[in-house]
């Protein structure tokens, strides 16, 4: 089977490798990229929590842009702010967990195009819950996670079922948050909580 030339892959690759052949060819550039390289590795062994906080709270506010598929994909309790809000907190301290459950819950909801003023009741608790996370040494993460996930909905449900979300709308959310995150928990969570 024949390589296309002329395709956006092998145009990349032709580019890459001149590149690369020119910057083999100048002993300067070389040892230039190679301390950039190495200032570059212990910049993020130094400073792991800034590049966690950074990519979890990423990862958290791109997590609920399903949202933008349906106006009834927010019956569904999948969002990564809750795993971003407890690992942060756990690993790096309770400052940087409420922050993140901030961020992360506020930023996942404007990049989904959802957010409105009855989700201030999210916005508030999400921080609580990095405030609390530290209330329960011990736990193994994933009993952790799902104990934050039922406290969080706990919390969340009942109010918004008080300004008019419907109760059938609010047990299918709590069922398929408490599920979403007992799987984020057990699979996802412990790989990234053993690199922070």
């Amino acid at each position: 089977m024949k390589f296309k030339k002329h395709n956006a892959v092998y145009g990349f690759l032709k580019k890459l490798d001149d590149f690369l052949t020119k910057i083999a060819k100048d002993p300067k550039k070389v040892l230039g990229f190679g301390i950039l390289f190495i200032i570059g590795l212990l910049l993020i062994t130094r400073y792991k929590a800034i590049l966690f906080f950074v990519l979890l709270n990423l990862l958290a506010a791109v997590s609920m842009l399903y949202l933008k598929i349906s106006k009834h994909a927010h019956y569904v309790g999948i969002e990564l702010c809750m795993m971003a809000t407890v690992l942060i907190s756990l690993k790096y301290g309770v400052v940087l967990g409420v922050i993140t459950g901030f961020i992360s819950i506020t930023s996942a909801l404007i990049i989904s195009g959802y957010f409105k003023p009855t989700y201030f009741v999210s916005v508030l608790t999400m921080p609580l819950i990095g405030l609390i996370v530290h209330l329960f040494p011990g736990m193994v993460l994933w009993q952790l996670g799902v104990l934050m996930t039922i406290i969080y909905d706990a919390i969340v449900l009942p109010l918004y079922i008080l300004m008019g979300s419907r109760i059938s709308s609010s047990i299918v959310f709590f069922i398929t948050h408490v599920l979403f995150n007992y799987w984020v928990f057990t699979t996802i969570a412990p790989i990234i909580f053993s690199f922070m």
